[in-house]
């Protein structure tokens, strides 16, 4: 199993370790990485046998939708419709712990053979992790990771749970993890799905 070793705030891309990890995702890798709200399994969106992977591995409802980690506005606007309206809230909040639901663009490939119409958009507020989604230009198909018996911490417990099923781990140390508020902007309006670590209050009031 492939492992790198960052901790957020350093800068790490003139590593040797750095442009191994990139490598390894361009040629259809899977990995666990840190994020702001914790660890996540994730792969290059643009690679086929990668995401249909991901999709086993985390055994994700067809139906729901796929959240796309992205490193700055240029690249949620490639990926999500962003109107007025949209741009608003995401200028505010992002980077930082929320997901948005935007309506997908024709640039989201099919994922599971299926064609997405709406598509979770994130940008995170973890330095290590932008600078790979910026390296790799595309972004990263995210899924969180977690066990039945509750979330994964550490690079070493997501080793053992995830043994055999993905082909590394971005160490960036212990992570507590928390969940992402989500919220709906796809239909030009404010529909608050889940209330998590990103305070809701401010959409609620809109």
């Amino acid at each position: 199993m492939f492992l790198a070793i960052f901790h957020d705030g350093e800068d790490a891309r003139n590593s040797h370790e750095f442009a191994e990890t990139i490598k390894y995702l361009k040629n259809d890798a899977v990995l666990s990485y840190p994020t702001d709200t914790g660890y996540s399994i994730g792969c290059d969106l643009h690679s086929q046998k990668a995401t249909e992977k991901v999709t086993r591995i985390q055994l994700r409802p067809a139906d729901k939708p796929y959240t796309l980690m992205c490193s700055d506005l240029e690249m949620v606007r490639q990926y999500g419709v962003v109107d007025e309206f949209a741009e608003f809230f995401l200028k505010q909040h992002l980077p930082g712990p929320y997901t948005f639901i935007l309506k997908a663009t024709e640039k989201v490939p099919k994922l599971a053979g299926t064609r997405r119409e709406f598509v979770g958009i994130r940008i995170p507020e973890h330095e290590t992790t932008l600078d790979l989604i910026r390296a790799l230009r595309s972004p990263l198909l995210s899924s969180t990771v977690r066990m039945e018996t509750g979330p994964l911490v550490d690079p070493l417990s997501i080793a053992r749970w995830y043994h055999g099923k993905i082909d590394g781990i971005i160490d960036g140390g212990t992570v507590t993890p928390r969940v992402t508020s989500v919220i709906d902007l796809s239909e030009s309006s404010v529909k608050v799905i889940r209330e998590g670590a990103g305070p809701v209050n401010f959409f609620r009031s809109m």
